[in-house]
């Protein structure tokens, strides 16, 4: 019901009546002319006042007012505005809302607040003070919003807060199209999920309420209970907690655990299964073995403990004393539990073209194993190490660390060592399998066993050659001085051996059967670090 109230004096006796809408005097009008399409002049829709219990007319500075109060209903393109009280502006077609204002919008969607400001011109409402929008997606909180009635989008700028079935987001600044169930937040952008408290910070956010699908454009972090992502421009799926992001600037990707940090130009990263994937200079660093790894491409399966980088893979085992570098195709790391113990150890296998270096030892094969749990290497398929001054070769090769220095190494089958002296000839020790103890990272003792030959120069001095030792005996023990220089050599068991004064020496004499010096594949630090730079 509408009671009305001529002038300024109430009128109790007036038989309440529905109100035709009265126009406005100079309504807003569509002219044909530049930047309008329309031919014809068209009115806009005035306001249409459906229910009142209370109503005053003015005029003032030349505009027609209506005063409303008490539970004030009032329509306009599918849209209807209840509110306390109103102020109509009839000449300007607006309303002023005061007190419990609402708006319900054609599709549904509510907009709660203590006032509202409604153009009917441009079909836009201002609310403020404890504004509540809510649609069949979500509900959306702030202090002041601006929400156009066409378009079904609404913006606030002091702060705001959107809550979903799955997620909270609050911004400083948003907008939200309630067609689409699209959110753009900027500024101070937080996003909490409801089901795991899972948090993402960021400077931007696109949001879908569909989807549940967050776009950032800007510096990023994804901060759970088992890691951390950090971007500053990728798309994550906040129900399935899966991302994807990308390289912005100098701003690379990268997903970071207890144990782990993995980056690249492009990531993906299941936080749920705790599996990611990074491509294109990859790297992955394993923080409590301070282990470097970079790639092409990098793989890591957290629950697993496994982590893959292939393409050109650098590993770098950084310590104090010395760092260990490390080339080849492929790089894999296992992380296992150690048997009837909590703790585990890990595990780096090497495969195809690797190399490895360090100050004191330089190697290479086609497949390695390194053991971080007793710092062993393993080599195979053509194995070859140097160390100051020796060159050491066989089937296989065992390395054994202690303190990060070379302790014990063993040779199995074919196993051949070489030194070089002071007159470039070539000190040479070959046998079944060998083990060769190290002090000092310098060879003090060699052991063969099984099929022993040795060749030792006699110099006087470092300058004078005065003959060569060749022996061929089963068992051979050598001891090495400083500087590996041989101190004693004995034999084990019916060596054969003979003496060669300088003048009788012939070349072929000179070389065990199986010699091969290799010293130009000795790896240098320099090629290995540029094998990887090249791909960047």
């Amino acid at each position: 019901m509408l009671s009305i109230q001529l002038g300024w004096t109430q009128n109790p006796k007036v038989t309440p009546k529905k109100v035709q809408p009265t126009p406005a005097k100079n309504d807003t009008t569509k002219k044909k002319g530049k930047g309008n399409t329309s031919s014809t002049t068209e009115k806009e829709e005035p306001l249409e006042i459906i229910n009142a219990k209370w109503l005053k007319g003015k005029t003032e500075g030349g505009q027609e007012f209506r005063i409303l109060k008490d539970k004030v209903v009032i329509r306009h393109k599918g849209n209807t505005l209840y509110c306390d009280s109103a102020i109509q502006n009839i000449t300007k077609n607006t309303v002023q809302a005061i007190g419990n204002a609402r708006m319900l919008g054609s599709d549904g969607t509510t907009v709660n607040s203590r006032t509202m400001f409604y153009d009917g011109n441009k079909k836009v409402a201002n609310a403020s003070g404890n504004v509540v929008l809510v649609d069949k997606k979500g509900t959306l909180t702030t202090e002041v919003l601006d929400y156009d009635v066409v378009s079904q989008v609404a913006h606030y700028y002091t702060g705001g807060k959107i809550v979903d079935s799955e997620n909270i987001l609050t911004s400083k600044e948003g907008t939200y199209d309630t067609n689409s169930k699209v959110a753009f937040f900027k500024n101070d952008v937080h996003l909490v999920s409801k089901k795991d408290k899972q948090e993402i910070f960021s400077d931007n956010i696109q949001y879908n309420m569909v989807s549940k699908m967050a776009y950032f454009r800007g510096k990023t972090k994804i901060l759970s209970k088992d890691g951390t992502v950090y971007a500053n421009e990728g798309e994550y799926n906040t129900k399935t907690k899966v991302s994807h992001f990308r390289t912005k600037g100098n701003a690379r990707p990268k997903a970071e655990t207890q144990e782990y940090i993995l980056q690249g130009d492009s990531l993906f990263y299941d936080n749920t299964n705790r599996i990611g994937f990074a491509k294109g200079n990859a790297r992955l660093t394993s923080k409590k073995d301070s282990l470097i790894i970079d790639g092409d491409i990098g793989r890591f399966w957290g629950k697993k403990g496994i982590s893959k980088v292939y393409g050109a893979a650098l590993m770098r085992s950084i310590s104090n004393k010395d760092t260990l570098y490390l080339v080849a195709d492929t790089l894999i790391s296992i992380q296992t539990k150690k048997e009837n113990s909590e703790d585990s150890v890990k595990i780096l296998k090497a495969y195809h073209n690797t190399k490895i270096f360090r100050k004191e030892l330089q190697g290479k094969c086609d497949s390695l194993v390194y053991n971080f749990g007793d710092s062993s290497i393993y080599m195979y398929n053509d194995p070859v190490l140097w160390d100051r001054k020796s060159q050491l070769s066989g089937d296989s090769i065992r390395v054994l660390m202690a303190n990060n220095k070379i302790h014990r190494m063993l040779l199995r089958t074919n196993a051949f060592v070489i030194q070089q002296d002071t007159l470039n000839n070539f000190n040479q020790l070959k046998g079944r399998n060998m083990k060769a103890f190290f002090e000092k990272s310098e060879i003090r003792r060699v052991d063969v066993r099984g099929n022993g030959e040795s060749i030792f120069f006699a110099l006087e001095g470092d300058t004078l050659l005065t003959g060569m030792n060749r022996v061929i005996c089963s068992d051979i023990d050598i001891r090495f001085k400083e500087k590996n220089k041989v101190k004693t050599i004995t034999f084990k068991s019916k060596p054969d051996g003979k003496f060669i004064p300088p003048h009788e020496l012939a070349e072929p004499d000179k070389r065990l059967k199986g010699f091969l010096w290799r010293i130009n594949e000795r790896p240098k630090k320099i090629d290995m670090l540029r094998q990887r730079d090249k791909k960047l």
